[in-house]
């Protein structure tokens, strides 16, 4: 009975021997192609060296201390600057006898011929200032000359009225500042009143986004913000901006607030009333620092690998 006993507690320790030798450091060095990478002890990680690392497919950076940089996305749609409008209006009631800009989106330069206007006041004005001109009444000329110009009459044209000697019949308009025709109230043969806006002139060479900025989020939100811009029927491409204007009330229903950005449009490319998603760039608080080598496995999916120190000890973490 007392050999059986001994017997038993014999096997018992040769199992418990066995098995203590088989551990996963000996079952990872036995796997082909993973000699040498046995893990060493107290560690999690595996050792590995760079031409093991080559051959996974791991590439090697050297950690530094970097901000940690975020954005802030928010959606509007582009429209005309403001200060890149100018509206054209009739001084004189009168009639369209010419329409040069005949319909909306014409592209015109400063200066150039919008419409030819009649006006009997403006007729009897030119008569006035010949009269005293062939009078010699410098008081009575300068009075007649100052109602003309009042009524945005050139000096140009003034001039060529004196130099001509004859009253011309219309007065042409020009366009202010180039662009396009944005608006047009007005057709050939209508008779207008004074201070009737007849174009809109505006120029989109630069362009706004007023986008709207999430409560949460408006404190990250400065003046001056660079800001990426990608348009919806634009797929591919980006342009850069920055935050001009921060409106100073918040809305109250949508818990948002506006900001304006301006975006530069030299191409031409951009157009208003296109939907644009905004990228606020914003630099992080907070800072990121490592002291050792880290890579990154290319044939890993979400995961990512840590060397820790000169060993090159490299432990796996999901993303």
């Amino acid at each position: 009975m007392k050999l059986t006993i001994i017997a038993l507690f014999g096997g018992l320790l040769m199992l418990g021997a066995c098995r203590k030798k088989n551990t996963p450091d000996q079952s990872m060095a036995d796997m082909p192609g993973m000699a040498g990478m046995s893990q060493s002890a107290g560690t999690s990680g595996v050792p590995i060296d760079r031409g093991e690392a080559a051959h996974l497919g791991i590439t090697f950076a050297r950690a530094s201390e970097r901000p940690i940089t975020t954005s802030v996305r928010a959606v509007g749609v582009l429209k005309y600057a403001e200060p890149r409008q100018a509206y054209v209006n009739a001084r004189v009631n009168g009639w369209v006898e010419k329409l040069y800009a005949d319909y909306v989106g014409k592209s015109v330069t400063a200066g150039e011929p919008l419409l030819a206007l009649y006006s009997p006041d403006l007729v009897s004005a030119q008569e006035e200032y010949l009269l005293a001109r062939r009078l010699r009444d410098d008081t009575l000329a300068a009075s007649a000359r100052r109602r003309l110009t009042l009524w945005d009459i050139p000096p140009d044209q003034i001039d060529s009225l004196e130099a001509r000697g004859t009253v011309a019949r219309t007065l042409t308009l020009r366009a202010p500042r180039s662009g396009e025709i944005a608006e047009k109230n007005v057709i050939e043969g209508q008779a207008v009143q004074a201070g009737t806006n007849l174009f809109l002139i505006a120029d989109r060479s630069e362009l706004w986004v007023d986008v709207a900025i999430f409560e949460q989020d408006a404190a990250a939100v400065r003046v001056g913000t660079p800001a990426t811009i990608i348009i919806d029927a634009l797929a591919g491409r980006t342009f850069q901006g920055r935050v001009t204007f921060i409106h100073p009330q918040l809305d109250e229903k949508t818990r948002t607030l506006t900001a304006r950005v301006e975006v530069a449009n030299a191409s031409g490319a951009l157009r208003p009333g296109m939907f644009a998603t905004a990228e606020l760039s914003r630099a992080g608080r907070r800072r990121t620092w490592c002291s050792s080598i880290v890579g990154m496995a290319a044939s890993c999916r979400g995961k990512c690998a840590w060397a820790s120190g000169v060993t090159h000890s490299w432990k796996s973490c999901r993303a």
